[in-house]
Parts: C-alpha cells; sequence; structure tokens
C-alpha cells in the first residue's frame, strides 16, 4: 500500500512538472520568440523618412545678371555651388542635423537678389522618434544663426540680410541643374502663351514630378488661366501646387487644386510680382487629362489697382480681378458715401476667402472688413447696412493662399422707410 502511494506521489510530481515545463515553453515562446517575430514585423513596417525644407535667401552685396536666370550659365552655377557650400557648412555644424543632412540645392534667382533653394533630410527607419524635433523654426534658427556667424568674419564674400525656411513636400524637390523630362521656364509677355501638363489631353503619366518657373519683366505680374483642368480628386495623390514665388515654399502658396473645374469655372490666378512656379504631382493609379493653360502678363500698377471712392447712389465692385484669384499681399479700401440723411446697404453676391487651418472666427489671414468686423470662409449670402452715409469695406490679403474673393453691391436706402429696410437680409 505504501508502495502504491509513493508511486502516486511521484507520478503526480512528473505531471507537474511536465505541466511547468510546457507552461514555461508556452511563456518563452510568447515572450521571446513572438516577441522577436512581433518586433521585426513592427521594424519592416518602419520605413525611413525624409524631411525637406524651402525658402529664400536674400543677397545684399550681389549685382543681379540675367544670366543668373538661366540654370546652364556660368554665373549661375558659381553663385549657386557657393550657397550650396554656405547651407552645407551651417547645417554640419549642428550634431544634430549633420547626423541626417543629405544636400543642398539652389533651384533660381531673381532680382534682389533672391536666391531660391531647398535643403533635404534623411532620416532612417531606426531613428523615426526623432522627427517631431524636425521643426520649420529648429532648422530655420540653425541656418540663420550660422549664417549671422559667418558674417561676422572678415573676408565673407557674400552678405546674406534674410532668410526662410518652411517644410515642403519632398516630391516638389527639383534640381533645375538635373537632366529632368519635366522641368521648364517659361517667359511670360503681353502675348498669351500656352503650356500643358505631359499627355493633355489624353493622360498624364503615374509619379509625375513636373515643375514650371515664369517669369515676366519687372513691374509686371504673371496671369494663369487653366482653360482645362482635370486632376485626380484627391489631392493628397495628385493635385497641382501655385506658387507666388521660385520655391515651393508654403508660406508663399496661392492655392493646392485638384479634382476637375467646368470650363465655365476656370481656375485663374495672379501673382504679386514677376514670378510664379507651378507644380504637377502625379502618384494615384488612377490617370486623367490634365490640364491645359495659359499665361501672360498684367502690369503692377493694373494687378494691384483696387479700392477708392463710390459715391453713386448705387453701384457695384469686387476684389482685385474676380472672378480670378485675388493676388496675395494686397490691402485694398472702398468707401462707399451716399447723400446726408440715407444709410447704405452693401450685399455681397459672392464671398471666398477659404484658406487651410484657419478660424473663421478670427479671420487672422485674408478677409473683408466692415464697421470693426473682419469676415473670411466661404457664405452663401452677406449683407451689411451702416448706420451713417458712409461705410468703409477694407480687403486684405497676406502672403499665401488665395481664392476667388468677392462680388458686391451696394446702393442707398431711406431709413424711414421701414417695408423696404424689411425686404432685405442683414447681418
Amino acid at each position: 500500500m505504501a508502495s502504491k502511494k509513493k508511486t502516486g506521489v511521484i507520478v503526480g510530481v512528473l505531471i507537474t512538472l511536465l505541466v511547468l515545463a510546457a507552461v514555461t515553453g508556452i511563456l518563452i515562446w510568447l515572450f521571446v520568440i513572438k516577441g522577436r517575430e512581433s518586433a521585426a514585423t513592427i521594424s519592416m513596417k518602419r520605413v525611413p523618412a525624409q524631411r525637406v525644407y524651402s525658402g529664400h535667401m536674400k543677397l545684399d552685396n550681389v549685382p543681379y545678371n540675367q544670366n543668373l536666370e538661366d540654370p546652364t550659365s556660368t554665373e549661375f552655377q558659381k553663385l549657386a555651388d557657393d550657397l550650396e557650400e554656405i547651407l552645407k557648412s551651417n547645417y554640419k555644424q549642428v550634431e544634430f542635423l549633420s547626423k541626417y543632412y543629405t544636400t543642398s540645392v539652389v533651384t533660381a534667382f531673381s532680382e534682389g537678389v533672391l536666391a531660391y533653394y531647398w535643403t533635404q533630410f534623411d532620416i532612417p527607419a531606426a531613428d523615426l522618434e526623432i522627427l517631431p524635433e524636425f521643426s520649420e523654426e529648429r532648422v530655420l534658427e540653425v541656418l540663420w544663426n550660422g549664417i549671422r556667424e559667418q558674417g561676422k568674419r572678415s573676408g565673407q564674400s557674400l552678405h546674406i540680410s534674410q532668410v526662410t525656411a518652411s517644410r515642403t513636400d519632398p516630391r516638389m524637390a527639383r534640381n533645375p541643374r538635373a537632366d529632368y523630362e519635366c522641368f521648364f521656364r517659361l517667359e511670360a509677355n503681353t502675348l498669351a502663351q500656352s503650356f500643358q501638363s505631359p499627355g493633355f489631353p489624353d493622360q498624364y503619366p503615374a509619379q509625375s514630378r513636373c515643375q514650371w518657373q515664369i517669369r515676366a519683366p519687372e513691374q509686371n505680374a504673371i496671369s494663369v488661366r487653366f482653360s482645362h483642368f482635370h486632376i485626380e480628386d484627391d489631392c493628397s495623390d495628385d493635385f497641382v501646387s501655385i506658387y507666388d514665388s521660385l520655391s515651393p515654399d508654403e508660406s508663399q502658396a496661392i492655392t493646392h487644386k485638384c479634382g476637375q473645374r467646368p470650363p465655365s469655372n476656370p481656375l485663374e490666378v495672379v501673382s504679386s510680382s514677376n514670378i510664379m512656379l507651378i507644380n504637377l504631382i502625379t502618384d494615384s493609379a488612377v490617370q486623367r487629362p490634365g490640364f491645359s493653360a495659359e499665361y501672360s502678363i498684367i502690369p503692377l500698377t493694373t494687378s494691384k489697382s483696387c479700392g477708392g471712392v463710390l459715391s453713386d447712389a448705387q453701384g457695384n465692385f469686387s476684389s482685385p480681378h474676380y472672378p480670378s484669384f485675388y493676388p496675395p499681399a494686397l490691402d485694398c479700401k472702398w468707401t462707399i458715401e451716399v447723400p446726408a440723411g440715407k444709410q447704405v446697404r452693401v450685399k455681397f453676391t459672392m464671398f471666398r476667402m477659404k484658406e487651410p487651418r484657419v478660424d473663421v472666427r478670427v479671420c487672422h489671414k485674408d478677409y473683408i472688413e466692415v464697421m470693426g468686423t473682419k469676415y473670411c470662409g466661404e457664405m452663401s449670402s452677406l449683407a451689411l447696412t451702416s448706420t451713417t452715409s458712409s461705410l468703409a469695406v477694407m480687403f486684405h490679403s497676406d502672403e499665401s493662399f488665395t481664392d476667388k474673393g468677392f462680388q458686391a453691391q451696394y446702393n442707398a436706402y431711406d431709413p424711414s422707410n421701414r417695408e423696404w429696410f424689411l425686404s432685405g437680409v442683414y447681418i
């Protein structure tokens, strides 16, 4: 009996040991082997990242030369090489940026002298945690501090008095000195000229990276009208970006567009000066016809003409170049004056000043201001009335992102005519 009991105890111990061994094996598999597999899977999903920043530098001691507009000229290449070396040396002096710095490219020059550039940093998958530290502010601070220090040294041949930098879609970083099939330099004049996306009117190719630099003589702005515009609907894949600059600097973006526009409502934009940059990016598996556009010049005296005194009993006024997009960097003021005893009624029949990341309750970028209140965004109807015989309407556009603007009607009315007053819509 004692022998059987002893045998039972031994069997129980063995079973317990076997169970513990099995549990241990499962735990090892879950936390070690499976954990390694999961980590490997996560690692496989982590892909390297790029950060590109673009902007311009103002050169105070360089005389402007027309040859600087040609990337194949000796003048362009010499000055571009010098500036690219300055950019590289500044970023290389800071360990954090030096580790990921790849290249800097000067893409164009314009009167001033302004040099347009972009800089690329490549971050490996293992270091993606540092991405939040790659801010525009930090990159610009490093660059500007380095340039100021260099400026203090004797013998520094280039004096840079201004520099900008903003984060840029890497797909728009183009090198005009490289052998690209889709890079164009256009010269605008009084006669309308045309350009098209590759493949138009059939289909543009997938993975297109096209860029058009447009220039005009000094004291002129550039007008571009897209008579046909049909891009894939998803703006994250395929889009056209237009800049009031020769650099894809978001702080000087005029607009980003995709989708289809009917010929009755064409996309029309106007620059604030004699330069403009247009990019076409196509990444989707769906190809569309693309676009056809015409470009020409507008004298700056005309393009920036707006505002004034309106003294007729009724009339119309609109944002500059309506129904085209209004230019960036404008301030206009209309003063409407009607006979004493009358008041002013203004009705905006079209009102659109939409911009990314703008709170319409604040209107800190583009806006109409009437009687101390700012209006922006998009409104189907807006009607305002004065309390006196005079009403000031102010319009402001900043340096980035424009829209169709507004069209308005005004008229004088007698406030004692209660029936007429109640027939309108007022805000």
